[in-house]
């Protein structure tokens, strides 16, 4: 039944919802931006239509957005789909859709709470930026399609070696954060040594299958211990210049930058820096 009705009626609903679709919710002011505050439902009665059909042609054609709600039938099949339905846009909008990592967004909103709760506790957290070495080269040479596996293989062995407790993202391209719990900068420093010497073991296929290549990655990791009141940014901005000191000193390698809280100190007392250091860091 589902089959001929689709086969039957496919066409002619299509050509319909994608019109009103395309008519209503593409404009910056409505539906899709939710810009306006207030919006209409459009009912269209679709006889001999079942949630099964229907999810066959939504998933098809992009028209998850749209709800169906049953004429003479149970609801709740219907609002278990649409529940479905927000679950899956839910995560969509949190996670990146090529690795299944967290993304920018998600990173950003977890380093604010790792923060603060570094503050409230005086513990540390430690945030690591790692960049894949001449991925441009893996593009051009062997292909996209080449570049997405190794992506993929790539963030799928940072999560094997992270804690279940950290959070590893993907904030870019090519580049992947983990937000180090509990950990100072030595301890995360040893953690990135030995994830970029498993990373140099990773092999990857030619696409025509004749050859073997490897990759390696560069790492900036910097700490903070909540002495002082910090932006997530700033944080950032630490492991983003320490990884640029690692590319600088020829990549595959791990780079740290003090402590925010150490830089912080240092400035505002006469204590000799290389005891902050060992306060701090332990070295």
């Amino acid at each position: 039944m589902n089959a001929e009705y689709i086969a039957e009626n496919e066409s002619c609903l299509l050509e319909e919802m994608l019109s009103i679709r395309d008519l209503f919710c593409t404009s910056d002011q409505i539906v899709n931006g939710m810009v306006q505050q207030k919006a209409m439902g459009i009912l269209r009665l679709c006889p001999g239509m079942t949630l099964e059909a229907w999810e066959i042609l939504a998933q098809q054609h992009g028209l998850n957005d749209w709800i169906t709600v049953p004429v003479d039938e149970d609801a709740l099949p219907h609002l278990r789909h649409v529940q479905s339905v927000l679950a899956k846009l839910s995560y969509e909008t949190e996670h990146d859709p090529l690795t299944g990592l967290s993304n920018r967004r998600v990173f950003e909103r977890i380093l604010d709470q790792e923060i603060e709760r570094s503050q409230r506790g005086k513990t540390s957290v430690s945030l690591a930026i790692l960049d894949l070495d001449n991925f441009k080269a893996v593009n051009d040479t062997y292909g996209h399609l080449k570049g997405d596996e190794v992506l993929i293989d790539l963030a799928d062995l940072i999560s094997r070696n992270s804690r279940r407790y950290d959070l590893v993202s993907r904030i870019g391209g090519e580049e992947f954060a983990v937000i180090i719990s509990g950990v100072g900068i030595f301890k995360a420093e040893q953690m990135l040594d030995r994830l970029l010497a498993q990373i140099r073991e990773l092999e990857f296929s030619t696409p025509d299958g004749t050859e073997k290549f490897g990759i390696s990655c560069s790492a900036g990791v910097t700490s903070y211990k909540g002495l002082v009141e910090i932006k997530p940014h700033e944080l950032i901005d630490e492991a983003d210049k320490a990884l640029y000191e690692a590319k600088n000193a020829g990549k595959d390698c791990v780079m740290t930058a003090d402590p925010v809280d150490l830089q912080a100190v240092t400035k505002q007392t006469l204590v000799h820096a290389n005891e902050k250091k060992f306060l701090f860091t332990g070295k």
